[in-house]
């Protein structure tokens, strides 16, 4: 557990600066200003020209970025048993992720360059103000479009077990939201559970692996903790607060962008902001700060699951069954359940395991 969990902490600060390192260099090798080239010439279209560039773009970062995935993604997860997918659907999932990150990236950058020729001073305002809905629509709409695409969902048996989530499910307001299981056998060993969506696209959602290896009074305390997130508005308040964050955070974008332009460009042979190839000063920019931006945006997680935590815990009144949980994430999806302060500081989305099961047995 502890060698994986360092391993991981390490992947962590590695991969962070193996991606913004591998942005740093398709600019100053000039790649990206030839795949903006090779781009232009199989599509005047403008349009096109994005997409043949971003398609090219996203080739050239996954071939970079391949040993390190592997390694992080794949070889690690089969070393220590958490994995068991088979290295043609590892790869498979890979390229879907891909082929959304193409689908939804392509229009914004489309829209990010129309505002920016027509606002040149305060395009990261309009493109505040623009996301803001498109944001809400992903919201509502990824359990029923983009989760599918990686995983078969089927309703949860009728039992004792689905009577109790759904006395839950009512407790939480959403006594219409589907209890479904998702195939995750197929690719992992590790256990999950979670609500997601909102309104009619809420969806209580099990792995089926927490259904194979953990005992029902358990998957009802972690169903519990979920609902807590959908009781207590987490979702909506997430929204706002990443608008809010958004607020801050383009306005200074802009502003590093800009700079990296008036200072790199000509090495880079960009032409301006609006030039395909300055495509990955945008990625580069956007990585940067939502790294330095980690430590906030993941104190301000442990606390909604602490809240999530508290709300399980009065819904079912059962906190022996919270606690072995917990160990059992310790034990079976090597979670440490005492990292180093400063991991939890800038990595941790959650209060510790060994912090969850003491407050859930009352010693906090």
């Amino acid at each position: 557990m502890h060698r994986y969990s360092r391993t991981r902490y390490a992947l962590y600060f590695i991969g962070t600066a193996y991606g913004l390192l591998a942005l740093w260099g398709v600019l100053a090798s000039g790649l990206s200003a030839r795949l903006r080239t090779f781009a232009e010439r199989l599509s005047r279209r403008r349009f096109l020209t994005l997409l043949w560039y971003y398609a090219l773009l996203t080739l050239a970062l996954s071939v970079i970025g391949f040993p390190l995935a592997f390694y992080s993604g794949y070889w690690l997860e089969h070393q220590y048993g958490l994995s068991h997918q088979s290295f043609g659907g590892w790869l498979g999932d890979r390229v879907k992720g891909e082929a959304v990150g193409l689908a939804i990236n392509v229009p914004l950058f489309w829209m990010l360059f129309w505002l920016i020729r027509r606002s040149p001073r305060r395009w990261a305002l309009w493109l505040w103000g623009a996301l803001i809905p498109i944001l809400a629509f992903a919201i509502f709409l990824e359990p029923v479009l983009v989760e599918p695409l990686f995983n078969t969902f089927t309703p949860l048996p009728p039992g004792p077990l689905r009577a109790k989530i759904h006395v839950l499910a009512v407790q939480a307001g959403i006594p219409n939201a589907p209890i479904l299981v998702a195939d995750q056998s197929r690719r992992t060993d590790t256990t999950n559970a979670y609500v997601t969506g909102i309104g009619p696209s809420a969806r209580i959602v099990l792995w089926d692996t927490t259904l194979k290896q953990m005992p029902p009074d358990e998957i009802v305390a972690v169903v519990g903790h979920e609902m807590g997130h959908y009781v207590e508005k987490h979702i909506v308040w997430g929204f706002a607060a990443s608008v809010l964050a958004l607020l801050v955070a383009l306005p200074l974008a802009q502003k590093v962008v800009e700079w990296l332009v008036a200072r790199y460009g000509g090495r880079w042979r960009l032409t301006g902001l609006t030039d395909l190839a300055a495509i990955p000063v945008f990625l580069l920019t956007l990585g940067l700060l939502s790294f330095l931006a980690d430590p906030l945006v993941n104190a301000a997680s442990r606390y909604i699951e602490h809240r999530a935590d508290a709300y399980g815990l009065r819904v079912t009144r059962n906190g022996p069954a919270m606690a072995r949980a917990f160990v059992f994430f310790a034990r079976h999806d090597l979670d440490d359940p005492y990292p180093p302060p400063f991991i939890k500081f800038w990595i941790y989305t959650h209060p510790s395991l060994g912090e969850r099961i003491d407050f859930v047995m009352g010693r906090r």
